[in-house]
């Protein structure tokens, strides 16, 4: 992209802003923003650092799960603008004690679209300190072990889970 995505105007605002405001949205009572270490700080309250350099989305996930006190972790990530507040409440519906949520559409499942439950947190550390930082492969090993249930993209949803990766 050339840039932060984090930055783009979509809207009235940075695209990051409009995350948070479709994460409330859906019921989130607090909304973390990871950011890697290398990226400053956006000003807004709740921005968390990664805990590990270099991991990709999968530190953002464990830096969100450290925070603690929420029985689910909601991730969107920053470059998804498709994504809006009914997507989380229909994956909310799926979700059970100890057990996220993850669609799956043609080519597999959108990890970055999902709920986790707090019981992976020990599971994303440990993927982490491996050097494991594919979030697809833990979503799907979470969904192997019960603790996410996976569903499909159904079609109201089509084209919504395309993420902004050039400028154009």
């Amino acid at each position: 992209m050339g840039m932060d995505k984090a930055m783009l105007a979509v809207g009235a605002g940075p695209l990051w802003r409009r995350q948070v405001r479709v994460l409330h949205a859906s019921g989130a009572s607090r909304v973390i923003v990871a950011r890697r270490r290398s990226q400053p700080d956006l000003g807004y309250g709740d921005c968390r650092f990664d805990l590990h350099s270099d991991a990709g989305p999968i530190s953002g996930l464990m830096s969100a799960l450290a925070v603690g006190g929420h029985a689910f972790v909601a991730v969107l990530a920053v470059d998804m603008p498709g994504i809006d507040p009914a997507w989380f409440l229909w994956l909310r519906g799926f979700c059970r004690p100890g057990s996220g949520a993850v669609a799956r559409h043609a080519a597999s499942v959108e990890p970055l679209a999902a709920i986790y439950p707090r019981e992976c947190r020990s599971e994303v550390e440990g993927r982490v300190c491996r050097g494991e930082t594919s979030v697809r492969h833990l979503a799907l090993c979470l969904a192997a072990a019960g603790r996410m249930t996976v569903v499909a993209v159904p079609p109201r949803y089509d084209g919504r889970l395309a993420s902004l990766n050039a400028p154009a």
